[in-house]
């Protein structure tokens, strides 16, 4: 039987963040249960790279770094590389879907875009934060998401969205059409569980009796919410000065004035196999982004597996989180806010049964099923 070709396409794998590891998770699951399968990773580069690494092609398209532009040279590259490249499947993600514009599919083959966000509203979330003046001249921005993010809409025979919301705001900015599916996210259960809480701190050099807050999110502060994460903190604070916040990913010196307080543990680079220590060995889970596409996302899913009580901000939107069940959410970051999360800490019964109908609902969303049902899709 001849393998089949699957391309995707997408953010560079040397990168640590949720959509490298999204499609290192789907990729690993495709080695796993698709023997018949020639996988190839196309990306945006410094340099141009061309090699294969454990049964994976990957090809680092060269591009100079233009704040955008660079998007659009990347995705004609694509076109151009494809054009000479045949394969059975190309998987494109986020915005990196542009290549569709003008591409002469050939036959029998089947392109597929993965939207794990809407562009257009994403950046109307980013605009929220600047002034009159500020708001004009980067409203361009608005034009840039909706051109870049259009083409998949109608040259894609199928379409991923990583959550109703997603595909909701897609069909809304630009039109509804045919095989749109929705496919959650999915978490490595073998990776992300729980484990002795004690030992793990013993292990990364925590201190055993405290209170611990975890954060794990990469650039600025405004989508991911790190100011709402240091508002509420503070306030737990001050209820308990044995709490401590522990924060993964944001730049120290471009965020110093959220993260310069006596209880931030700041740790900007934390390796990709020591990430699941500090989900065991923390009390709890932030998750206050202004915006996100995955509900749950991949930080979400993760902490959930791990036994962490997962406090999510209202319009972050995890919609497979109600309330006080398996979760809390939230939407003022204050000291109420505060106190209701330090009412479940203090209720051992309470916390417990919160946890533990997390982690049966993220089960659904193991790597196993999530693969499953993005395959299916695939094929």
């Amino acid at each position: 039987m001849n393998k089949k070709s699957i391309c995707f396409i997408g953010v560079n794998p040397n990168l640590e963040g949720g959509i490298s590891n999204y499609q290192k998770n789907i990729i690993k699951y495709i080695q796993l249960k698709e023997e018949n399968a020639n996988i190839s990773w196309v990306y945006k580069s410094k340099v141009k790279e061309d090699y294969s690494k454990e049964d994976i092609n990957y090809v680092g398209l060269k591009v100079i770094n233009i704040p955008f532009i660079d998007d659009f040279i990347f995705n004609r590259k694509v076109r151009r590389y494809l054009g000479n490249n045949y394969f059975d499947i190309i998987n494109s993600h986020a915005i990196w879907g542009y290549w569709m514009k003008n591409y002469k599919r050939r036959n029998n083959q089947t392109l597929i875009n993965t939207y794990h966000g809407a562009s257009f509203p994403y950046y109307k979330v980013h605009l929220r934060r600047f002034g009159i003046i500020k708001k004009i001249l980067l409203s361009p921005l608005l034009l840039y998401s909706y051109l870049i993010e259009k083409p998949p809409i109608k040259n894609a025979n199928k379409i991923i969205c990583v959550s109703e919301k997603v595909k909701r705001q897609i069909e809304e900015t630009y039109s509804k059409r045919k095989d749109i599916f929705v496919v959650r996210t999915g978490v490595n259960l073998e990776d992300f569980k729980q484990r002795d809480k004690s030992k793990i701190r013993k292990e990364i050099g925590l201190e055993k009796g405290r209170i611990y807050g975890l954060h794990v999110a990469k650039g600025g502060y405004w989508i991911k919410g790190l100011d709402r994460v240091v508002n509420i903190s503070e306030e737990i604070y001050k209820k308990d000065p044995n709490y401590r916040l522990i924060v993964i990913g944001p730049n120290y010196e471009k965020n110093k004035k959220f993260l310069n307080k006596k209880f931030i543990i700041s740790l900007e680079k934390v390796s990709r196999e020591r990430i699941p220590l500090y989900y065991s060995a923390s009390d709890m889970f932030f998750c206050l982004s202004r915006y996100e596409g995955g509900a749950p996302t991949l930080v979400t899913s993760e902490s959930m597996a791990s036994g962490c009580l997962l406090v999510c901000s209202k319009d972050s939107e995890q919609e497979i989180i109600e309330d006080d069940k398996n979760g809390l959410i939230i939407e003022k970051f204050d000291k109420n806010d505060a106190e209701k999360v330090m009412n479940i800490l203090n209720n051992k019964k309470k916390k417990e049964e919160i946890i533990r109908n997390s982690i049966k609902t993220i089960k659904e969303f193991s790597l196993e099923k999530w693969g499953k049902r993005y395959m299916d899709v695939l094929k």
